[in-house]
């Protein structure tokens, strides 16, 4: 299977970043040493001491700002407002001051503080997260992981659990079910690595919607560089790009040699120190992620080969196949519902003047266009296929005819307005005849809902195409759809 493949593991810490707090004072003062160097003294902090007379914004990978404020001095609020932006920010001051709390407060301050500054203080002035210990975690939960990989039973009842099911969601909660009880983590994903090095989110456990972002660029750093991923700070990795505080770890799940998903662990909150994996971990991790790896590539790959199965070949829309498939399904949830169900019929008027005078390979390109429009057209809920040569058909469930001739406005108007083949040459232009069939006014059946809606877009084939005609009982036809006119 083609793939990333799985490099050496680096321990070399010159390859993990730091991780070091970055805090950005901007000051006013020739004391601002003496303010800070309690901060200074902390290894893990790194302190930008900026001028304020510098017009400037902090640095986006600073957890905050702290702003020295005098009596008497003049601080322009939507200045102030504008250089911070949504930073977290405090200010200070030399000297403890009812009336200097009061303008902090005025100039909307989260806190103030009295030089020296320390960390501690300047967290909780902040609204930082509470830290978390990744790397004490890890290392207190090594020894019973690295005892468990040496278990016959516990990799076989692994085996056993991961190979199931071929589902890939059903596969990787499985595997998250036992690995939350190995290494307890905030939240714990698998993220997946297709054939061409692209990932996608797959599953997760206590993983809220805001992580899946950061979790899906940890995954790709990790296929990037073939590497395990270690931070005790994602928000200050450049290479991650996702502002989440957070202590992280990614590790690569491997199938013969290829890396195939990545586990992301991620904790609210920031590590006190660089996680660190030891060579005896590693090797536990790397043994009991091998059955891992080869449970969830065939799952892929059995979800791909499903997915070819009912994917028409050029176009990526549904094929016919599924298409009646869908719809059947559709139709008996209308049923109980109650709810309508409309489909739209759509047929590229001028397409073979395109194949006669440009060839099929072209005719194929345009194809795949006029496929973009439907699948940009159609909402999330619609199943958009092409029903064949260059008739494509869009279901609408718990859609009326009214919101099914606002569908087919919109395509027409987007069809019409498309430039086909522009990339060589001046292009050609096409348009678009649509029938619509609205169950249970047009048809009782999907099959009936199909017949109807073809017959309505001949209808307007057979008149002079460019146009709308909805589908009524018995073959009849709604007067044929005008520019703005509701179907």
């Amino acid at each position: 299977m083609p793939g990333r493949k799985l490099r050496p593991l680096a321990t070399r810490r010159g390859r993990i970043r730091s991780g070091a707090l970055t805090v950005s004072v901007f000051h006013h003062s020739s004391d601002v040493e003496r303010h800070v160097a309690p901060l200074r003294r902390v290894g893990r902090v790194r302190v930008e001491c900026v001028d304020q007379r510098g017009f400037r914004r902090p640095d986006p990978a600073a957890i905050g700002v702290l702003w020295e404020l005098s009596l008497g001095q003049d601080v322009d609020p939507r200045r102030l407002a504008r250089r911070l932006g949504s930073m977290p920010a405090a200010s200070f001051s030399a000297t403890a001051d009812r009336q200097m709390a009061d303008q902090s407060r005025a100039l909307g301050f989260r806190q103030h503080l009295t030089a020296p500054l320390r960390l501690a203080e300047v967290e909780r002035a902040l609204g930082l997260p509470a830290e978390v210990d990744l790397a004490d975690r890890l290392e207190t939960h090594a020894p019973a992981l690295v005892a468990l990989a040496r278990r016959a039973d516990v990799v076989l009842d692994l085996v056993r659990v991961l190979n199931a099911s071929t589902d890939p969601v059903l596969v990787a909660s499985a595997l998250l079910a036992r690995l939350s009880r190995w290494i307890p983590v905030g939240s714990w994903s698998v993220v997946a690595v297709d054939p061409d090095g692209g990932v996608r989110w797959l599953a997760g456990l206590e993983t809220d919607g805001c992580l899946k972002a950061p979790a899906e660029a940890i995954a790709d750093a990790v296929v990037r560089t073939g590497r395990p991923y270690l931070s005790p700070r994602v928000a200050a990795d450049p290479q991650i790009g996702e502002h989440v505080e957070a202590a992280a770890i990614g590790w690569p799940v491997v199938a013969s040699g290829v890396i195939v998903g990545v586990l992301v662990g991620i904790d609210r909150g920031r590590a006190r120190r660089l996680p660190v994996m030891r060579a005896t971990l590693r090797a536990a991790l790397t043994q009991l992620m091998e059955p891992a790896g080869y449970a969830l590539a065939h799952a892929l790959r059995v979800a791909r080969a499903e997915t070819l199965a009912v994917t028409d070949d050029l176009t990526q829309l549904y094929n016919a196949r599924f298409l009646h498939e869908a719809l059947r399904k559709e139709a008996k949830r209308a049923a109980r519902s109650g709810q309508p169900l409309s489909l739209l019929f759509v047929d590229l008027d001028g397409f073979k003047r395109i194949n006669d005078a440009h060839g099929h390979l072209r005719g194929s390109r345009a194809l795949v266009e006029a496929a973009a429009i439907i699948r940009g057209t159609a909402r999330e809920t619609d199943i958009a296929a092409r029903f064949g040569g260059d008739e494509f058909a869009i279901v609408l469930p718990d859609t009326g005819t009214e919101g099914a001739g606002a569908m087919a406005r919109r395509l027409r108007e987007r069809v019409a307005q498309h430039v086909f083949l522009a990339d060589r040459g001046p292009g050609s232009r096409l348009t678009a005849s649509v029938g619509i069939a609205t169950l249970p006014g047009a048809a009782e059946t999907a099959e009936g809902l199909i017949e109807a809606a073809d017959a309505a877009m001949y209808r307007v084939k057979e008149e002079d195409k460019d146009g709308i005609h909805v589908a009524g009982r018995a073959g009849e036809f709604a007067p044929r759809m005008k520019e703005g006119t509701p179907g």
